[in-house]
């Protein structure tokens, strides 16, 4: 019994030392590890993943359910992901506890874009901007007047604003000032030009009255559990509440501690271990209230979370806002990613406009292919692209060179990758061009990489740029993996691709449209070495020497060990027996397009 004794007296004041460590700790560093939560939602929202910023804004509301600061920011990662409701209900949770939080008013303009609902829009976007004078909220309500049909002058040029040159650009290409237009929108498409080509993440303004505004980035897709909010059928406390602990099924407890929102706030080791909770140390709003059972060890036997809210009477109440130059600075963090910046396919699609008109025909191609690769369904840009390609709507599939020409073609798939120097110094010593069909992030990724490859002289043609089985994408997606690629390429080497081979050799009626609309040659292969890629250099080289013929067109990767040691061989083989090597492009005016490999 004595021994018992001491190890609760101890244990009571171990316990005590902790909440009294806990509550210093706390009162400091709570706020900070609020906002650190806010702060990692926004950097995972500008990075475009939507659902993980979530799960951080949602941990912070339960750090914090009464600073309307993570709840705009919930909403805003809601809303890039393609929960427009759930983030209109956060955006009016926050002004609920801020009449005037701008970028709440800014949120629902948004919204109400994204639902072509102009006058909406209009009116959240000026209430945005009398609550925060200082954002740069004026390109929103001119983009909606302009939308709209009217006239808008921004107040001063600011060549920083995207959203404000854009409009101005827009002005002078509706006014055919080619030059001038063309000057401004090559300088945004700089600006909106991502690794990988496609949409920023966020709000993206398209000038397109049907559909003004795009969102950008990963979907939050399955179910979804909001925060719990003011208006939420949770359990109203106030004053001062008795907090009792439910030890039917937990006979062993010694000690009972208490937490709200996971700060320890009180303990009790006397049966019935209630504890009396004073509200009005707590902000109003939402709160978990947790109590834990621990036996005379200190280990936790039971517990048992539940969340209430809070709603007090009076002037005295704490207030769950946030102030600082930490907080101030979020809060424009949080302005920066939600303001609407000008879309990079409606960039590239003004840029089309205005090289066309000044015969700058290069210059319309590019950027028509990076209209495509932002959003293959923009406009008519698919028909201006496909009406310069020159296409007749022939299949031109290839599988193999013209059996009357000893020469063989040499390709590698799946690259550029960090090794890929191994392969092109086998070739450069051999003399050998070939062609290399490329993955468009992994070029994305080795840049350097794919501009060795096209200043050592090879061609490069279209693996897609996620390695996708086309069997199973739409007409759209295909169009996107195969203009995404190109836009890449084009922007490291200025090669412009005319072959696209299918990941896995997977075609669809899909993609054969895609290709006979853009005049496309899809390209196959007569001598697969897959299968012989992962076994031994020998079984490789025998398979090749065996299966080339006159107009082979040899299937190899990009990198495997074994083609790599089998390469020289193979080369100085099929050369000895006479053979010439080719890039792809020298077989396609004689090749052989029949149905089957």
């Amino acid at each position: 019994m004595f021994v018992r004794g001491s190890l609760l007296k101890n244990l009571l004041i171990w316990l005590v030392v902790v909440w009294l460590a806990a509550g210093l700790q706390g009162a400091v560093a709570a706020p900070d590890s609020y906002l650190d939560s806010v702060v990692k939602g926004l950097e995972l929202i500008e990075k475009g993943m939507n659902p993980e910023a979530v799960v951080s804004l949602q941990s912070a509301i339960e750090a914090n359910a009464n600073d309307p600061l993570a709840r705009v920011a919930l909403g805003t990662a809601l809303l890039f992901g393609g929960r427009a409701a759930d983030a209109d209900k956060e955006y009016r949770t926050a002004i609920g506890m801020d009449a005037q939080c701008g970028p709440a008013h800014y949120g629902l303009g948004l919204i109400a874009l994204l639902k072509s609902n102009l006058p909406t829009a209009a009116d959240h976007f000026c209430q945005a901007q009398q609550a925060c004078p200082e954002a740069s909220v004026e390109a929103g309500i001119g983009y909606v007047k302009s939308l709209a049909g009217g006239q808008f002058t921004p107040a001063e040029d600011k060549p920083d604003d995207e959203s404000l040159q854009a409009l101005k650009a827009s002005r002078l290409t509706a006014g055919r000032s080619w030059a001038d237009a063309l000057e401004i929108w090559s300088a945004l498409q700089q600006k909106a030009a991502t690794a990988g080509f496609g949409e920023r993440p966020g709000c993206s303004m398209t000038f397109v009255k049907s559909a003004p505004v795009v969102m950008s980035g990963q979907n939050i897709s399955g179910s979804y559990k909001p925060a719990a909010s003011a208006d939420s059928n949770l359990q109203t406390l106030a004053g001062n509440v008795s907090l009792k602990a439910d030890l039917s099924k937990a006979a062993n407890v010694h000690i009972v501690s208490f937490f709200v929102d996971g700060r320890f706030v009180g303990m009790t080791n006397t049966p019935p271990f209630n504890y009396v909770w004073d509200t009005k140390t707590t902000s109003n709003g939402v709160h978990v209230v947790k109590i834990e059972g621990a036996d005379v060890r200190g280990d936790v036997v039971s517990a048992k979370s539940m969340k209430v809210l809070v709603k007090n009477q009076g002037a005295d109440i704490p207030s769950g806002k946030i102030s600082g130059q930490y907080a101030d600075s979020t809060w424009q963090r949080l302005w920066d990613v939600m303001l609407m910046k000008p879309s990079a396919s409606a960039i590239n699609y003004n840029v089309a406009v205005c090289a066309r008109n000044l015969r700058e025909f290069g210059m319309e191609k590019a950027a028509l292919e990076r209209v495509l690769a932002a959003d293959p369904l923009y406009l008519d840009a698919a028909h201006k692209l496909a009406s310069m390609s020159g296409a007749d709507g022939k299949d031109r599939s290839l599988y193999k060179g013209n059996a009357g020409r000893k020469v063989v073609a040499l390709t590698f798939d799946d690259g550029p990758k960090a090794d890929t120097g191994r392969i092109l110094d086998i070739l450069k010593e051999k003399g050998v061009k070939a062609t290399f069909f490329v993955v468009g992030k992994q070029a994305v990724a080795f840049p350097d990489i794919l501009a060795r490859i096209a200043d050592d002289g090879h061609e490069i043609g279209n693996h897609s740029y996620n390695h996708r089985n086309c069997a199973y994408l739409s007409e759209a997606e295909i169009t996107q993996e195969i203009f995404r690629t190109s836009a890449a390429v084009r922007a490291f080497t200025g090669q412009e691709i005319r072959f696209f081979r299918p990941p896995g050799g997977h075609s669809s009626k899909n993609l054969s449209n895609v290709m006979r609309r853009f005049g496309l040659t899809t390209a196959f292969w007569s001598v697969n070495c897959s299968k012989y890629e992962g076994t031994t250099r020998k079984k490789l080289y025998d398979h090749v020497i065996k299966s080339a013929d006159p107009g082979s067109i040899i299937l190899l990767h990009n990198l495997e060990l074994v083609t790599v040691q089998a390469l020289p061989d193979i080369i100085d083989t099929l050369r000895g027996k006479g053979y010439g090597f080719v890039a792809l492009s020298e077989m396609n005016g004689t090749a052989n397009t029949a149905s089957g490999r």
